[in-house]
């Protein structure tokens, strides 16, 4: 709506209020949220302090609940995951973008999206009764017989692992990243790009540049990926080992927060064992809150270039 006043034009945004209001209802409900995990919390923190994240014996019985394994493999699982996920995410946005014929585009984005919408509980039983019995025998056997001098490849593979919960990990953010990789892609001024061409340089030189001028947007939008993928329950919880064990190597079994909680809450009766999961999800959810804040937070500066 644009009105005058005093011969000036005022720019009225008519759904501002209703924006507003969304804006509000989601700000409430992730404070609440965040309001009841540290309610709940409080008996075991209280109680535990600090040793809940920093020491690794998770006992119930003899009330024990030192949680930094699930913490440890938690950051290990993600970095993994977005180390495989990142070259595959650009590289499929460069490939549709750059390189595919307009019908091929259209079939993979549509794949895209479809791969992105899947249930993780698909990928999950995927990566136990597929990948993990394809991948143990061969490439993970292979890293661990000609790579063993390497602390992360010196166990050898026998099921879940570390490697192979953040390979299934990384297939399934694999989708979602190159969805924002390609619309970050996209976002380049036409200008430049026929800037680019006009002084005689390759379609690999401009991709180059390309990638150079949107580098921030693209760590926002792998950070923004790796937000949504850290809390991933059950396709990790199928995959990681389920050991609560602090090992270098990638190729042995783990424990993420997420799959601990899924393990341990239902049989969690005591009150303060239930405040300790719940303590971990707090981390969780503070750790995932700051990789979207700061991840939205690089793609809006990186989009006002």
């Amino acid at each position: 709506m644009i009105k005058m006043k005093y011969g000036v034009k005022i720019i009225k945004n008519r759904h501002w209020p209703l924006s507003s209001l969304s804006i509000l209802i989601v700000a409430a409900l992730v404070g609440a949220m965040l309001v009841a995990l540290i309610y709940y919390s409080l008996p075991a923190l209280m109680r535990e302090g600090l040793s809940v994240y920093t020491t690794n014996r998770w006992n119930p019985n003899a009330n024990f609940f030192g949680g930094f394994a699930a913490v440890y493999g938690t950051f290990i699982v993600s970095l993994a995951a977005i180390t495989i996920a990142m070259p595959l995410a650009v590289g499929s946005a460069i490939f549709i973008n750059e390189f595919a014929p307009d019908k091929l585009r259209g079939f993979l984005i549509a794949i895209n999206d479809v791969m992105a919408g899947l249930p993780t509980v698909i990928y999950g039983f995927w990566g136990l009764y597929v990948f993990g019995p394809m991948l143990n025998p061969t490439l993970f056997t292979w890293l661990h017989d000609n790579l063993s001098f390497l602390p992360i490849f010196s166990t050898k593979p026998i099921g879940g692992s570390y490697l192979l919960a953040a390979t299934v990990l990384a297939i399934m953010i694999t989708p979602f990243a190159s969805s924002l990789v390609r619309e970050v892609y996209v976002g380049v001024p036409r200008i430049m790009v026929e800037g680019i061409y006009a002084l005689g340089l390759t379609k690999w030189d401009a991709i180059r540049i390309k990638l150079s001028y949107i580098a921030k947007s693209l760590l926002g939008a792998l950070s923004l990926a790796l937000g949504r993928g850290i809390g991933e329950t059950v396709a990790v919880a199928l995959t990681v080992g389920g050991a609560l064990n602090v090992s270098l190597s990638l190729l042995s079994p783990g424990i993420t927060i997420p799959s601990l909680i899924a393990n341990q809450f239902g049989s969690a009766y005591t009150q303060i064992e239930q405040s300790a999961l719940l303590s971990l999800a707090l981390l969780l959810f503070i750790i995932g809150l700051t990789f979207i804040t700061m991840a939205k937070l690089v793609l809006l500066r990186g989009g006002a270039r």
